[in-house]
Order: structure tokens, then C-alpha cells, then sequence
């Protein structure tokens, strides 16, 4: 692959004497990684089937990928949403802001959702993520990979971070801005990357990146911590934007991550920004394709965040939450869930009621189902998560021919004694639902996820 010389000669700036080891790894095959979701799954069962033995050094949920694994995102454990196809580097982000269990988390440029669905790991279900995205094209493969990793607790949005984030003051303990950027780190998996590439682009995104962030601090509440990271080398883009965020925002201050990785930030390129280091490169010859992580942090001590949970539904509302509760009561164990939002025809259960003026709401939390000729019809969401115990199941291992005839839509075979809605587990993993009758299970896998 040929490099412009412009570019080379600025990654020779930023890395001098080590810039052989950025060439040199430059003409090796890109890095591919997986992370298991722990939400869904045991690393054992993932690393038994793919034969992985290299974790990654950013986390300890992604290991490296062998070559000889083709077309992992047609794998059954895939579309049951055992595991991400997420560069490495990429997985040091969430890594580094530690999120906790109950934490409130906003992604202000989530899609396609590799950082949203591993911090919703490490919220357990706990807590919530707001997950937003402005670019319209990109929402959907927010929403499907939020759903395929069966995340509860989650709320996307497509907005304008200058929209958003005003009406969020304060809010969030955690706040992620992956920004959108040059993408010099994805040249050897993107070729566009390469082609659209210049240094007026460099600048351009540098000047955008400034403004998502003014936007994010809003939102960061007393004691909270925003991460930004970009997956570009360009020192405009990564040094330039913290030294301008933090001359602007006095209240915030650089801190260590929460993991140790890649090479210090480079003190030349922001020379009044005291403990630059803190901040994080990745090159080539780290083990990922290419990031750049600071963690800064809000002055002041943290409080726990109220948030509202309380819906109230009229008398027809009232009428379709009753034919839920009837289904619930029949398919599932435990209790009904809290929060059961009724919006016309359709059921969701959410993790919280946000009131927002001008704001897209596309998904909050879950699409239990609609109501149809007075009878509630469940929908995949309901069933492809371990959040919500079903009371029938059929569980399917990856020998069994049923797995592949279910994922391309096809009815298969269970026990004459299921009737009803039944959930579809793959090696003890929700993969989704079926009808069953006369021992035959009439398929509901949504037909845009369908193996052709």
C-alpha cells in the first residue's frame, strides 16, 4: 500500500526514530479482534470454537482473531450476539473511562455501537446508556447491533450534539466522544480511508471535534469523567483539540486511564497542557490499528443521579399494558418489569423517561412487542436478551442442522409438547423465538437478520 508523502512525512514528525517500526508494520495484514460479550456469553465457549489464545492488550474481553477464521459475522454465535467484531485499539476507550455498574453513560457518536455495547457490558444492566447519532444512515446499525447484544438498558437517539446535549446538563457519570476524525488508524482495513484522506480534511475534522466536545462537557456531571478518542494519528486532532478543550474548560483536568496502554501522548504538540502524558496513543506496532484516549475529569464530587422512571398511561394505554401483563405472566419468569411504556399499539420497556424537545428518541430500552387484534405479539428484542427468563425454551447446540435452517427463517423440529411462544437458545444463549405447534416450530427470526 503506497502512503502519500505528505502523510508520511508528518507521522515521521510525530514518531522520529520510531517511525521504521510504524513502516514496517504498515506492510503486515490489518488486526482483527473479538470481544465477547459477557451480557450473552463465557470467553470459554468463544475461544473453544475460534481457537483463541492472544488476548489483546486493551481489554480483557478481546482477543485477536486467527486467520483462518472466515467470515465470523455469519457465525451462529454472532447473530446470537455472543461476541463484537471490534478493532483492538478501539476496545481501549470504554477500557479507559472505568465504567461502574449503575453508572449513567452517554456515546454522543455511537454507531455503528462497538464502545455503547461494551459499556452496557460493564453496566450489567444496570444504570442506563444513552446512545446517540446523528448521521440518519448509521442509526439503524446502532439500533440492530444494541439489540443483537441484548442490552436492556439503553436509549438511542439521533440528535445534533448542539441539540442533545443542552438538555442534559450535568447528567451523566460517564460521557464517551469517539469522534468522528480523519481515520488515518484505518487505512489498512479502509481503503476510502486512504483515498479521502488531506491535510484540509485533518483540519476540518480537528475543528468539528472541538465542537462535539464543548457540547459533551455540558453533560458531564460534578466528579464525572469524559473520554475522548479519535482513531487518527494527526496530532491537529488529538493533542491540538485536548489543549483547546481544556484552555476552555478549566473545571476539567487530564487523569490517568483506568488501563495502561500503546505510547504517551506527545508533549511537543501541546506543551501548556500539564500531565499530557496521561493521554494515550496507539500506533501499528501497539497491537491495534490506531487510537488516541484522554480521560479527563470533572472538578468537584460525585452525587448519585436521579432519573425518572415513572410513566403514566390512560385508559386505553392501561388496556394494552393489561394484554402484556397477560403475556408476560404466561411466557416468563419473575415479575412483570418496571417501566412498561405503552406508545400507541407498540410496548417497550425502558429504562427511563427522557423528556426531550427537538430530539429523535429511535429505541428506549426494549420493543416487547405490539398489539394486534386485541392479542399481543412479542418481538425479537422480548426474547434475545438474559435479562427476561423464558419459560420455554428449546436450546440448540452448533452441530445441530436446526441452527442454520433457523437463522436462513426455516421452521424446525421440537418436542409435541411445546405450544406457544418458545425461545430459541444456541449453546444456552438467547438467539430468539418461534411458534410452536405439532411439534414443529414456525420461525419469528426477523427477516433483515436472516443468513441467505
Amino acid at each position: 500500500m503506497s502512503l502519500p508523502e505528505i502523510f508520511k512525512n508528518r507521522i515521521k514528525l510525530i514518531l522520529k526514530e520510531k517511525y521504521s517500526l510504524f513502516e514496517s508494520a504498515f506492510e503486515q495484514n490489518a488486526f482483527r479482534a473479538l470481544r465477547v460479550n459477557a451480557l450473552k456469553c463465557d470467553a470459554e465457549v468463544l475461544k473453544k470454537e475460534f481457537k483463541l489464545q492472544d488476548p489483546t492488550a486493551f481489554c480483557e474481553n478481546s482477543y485477536y482473531l486467527p486467520e483462518s477464521v472466515l467470515k465470523p459475522g455469519n457465525h451462529p454465535l454472532h447473530h446470537a450476539g455472543a461476541f463484537y467484531m471490534q478493532e483492538p485499539s478501539a476496545t481501549s476507550v470504554v477500557e479507559a473511562i472505568g465504567i461502574e455498574e449503575g453508572d449513567l453513560v452517554l456515546d454522543l457518536c455511537a454507531s455503528p455501537g462497538g464502545k455503547s455495547t461494551q459499556a452496557a457490558a460493564k453496566l450489567n444492566g444496570k444504570g442506563f446508556i444513552l446512545s446517540n447519532e446523528f448521521v440518519q444512515s448509521r442509526v439503524q446499525p446502532l439500533v440492530s447491533n444494541i439489540e443483537r447484544m441484548g442490552i436492556v438498558n439503553a436509549v438511542v437517539t439521533s440528535a445534533r450534539p448542539d441539540v442533545l446535549c443542552p438538555q442534559l446538563p450535568k447528567m451523566f457519570d460517564k460521557v464517551i466522544v469517539d469522534a468522528p476524525c480523519s481515520g488515518e488508524g484505518m487505512f489498512r482495513k479502509e481503503a476510502a480511508a486512504l483515498e479521502n484522506w488531506s491535510v484540509e480534511n485533518v483540519v476540518a475534522c480537528a475543528q468539528r471535534q472541538k465542537k462535539i466536545l464543548d457540547c459533551a462537557a455540558e453533560c458531564v456531571k460534578s466528579g464525572g469523567k469524559l473520554v475522548y478518542s479519535t482513531c487518527t494519528y494527526a496530532f491537529e486532532e488529538n493533542e491540538g483539540v485536548i489543549a483547546y478543550f481544556l484552555k476552555n474548560h478549566p473545571q476539567f483536568s487530564l487523569v490517568k486511564p483506568c488501563i495502561d496502554f500503546g505510547e504517551s501522548a506527545i508533549a511537543e504538540f501541546a506543551p501548556e497542557v500539564e500531565n499530557i502524558e496521561y493521554a494515550r496513543r496507539i500506533f501499528n506496532f501497539n497491537g491495534g490499528e490506531g487510537h488516541f484516549v484522554a480521560v479527563m475529569q470533572r472538578e468537584g464530587v460525585s452525587s448519585v443521579s436521579e432519573v425518572d422512571k415513572n410513566y403514566s398511561r390512560d385508559k386505553k394505554q392501561n388496556e394494552i399494558y393489561k394484554l402484556f401483563e397477560e403475556f408476560w405472566k404466561e411466557h416468563f419468569l419473575g415479575n412483570v418489569p418496571e417501566n412498561v411504556v405503552v406508545a400507541g399499539d407498540k410496548v417497550y420497556i425502558s429504562p427511563v423517561n427522557l423528556k426531550l424537545r427537538g430530539v429523535q428518541i429511535v429505541r428506549s430500552g426494549v420493543f416487547a412487542g405490539t398489539v394486534r387484534n386485541g392479542r399481543f405479539v412479542p418481538e425479537h428484542a422480548l426474547f434475545n436478551n438474559t435479562s427476561f427468563v423464558s419459560e420455554r425454551f428449546i436450546d440448540l447446540s452448533l452441530d445441530d442442522d436446526g441452527v442454520y435452517k433457523f437463522l436462513h427463517g426455516e421452521e424446525i423440529a421440537c418436542d409435541q409438547a411445546l405450544k406457544g411462544y418458545i425461545q430459541v437458545k444456541l449453546c444456552g444463549i438467547p438467539l430468539g423465538f418461534g411458534k410452536a405447534s405439532n411439534g414443529k416450530l414456525k420461525n419469528h427470526y426477523p427477516k433483515g437478520l436472516r443468513i441467505l
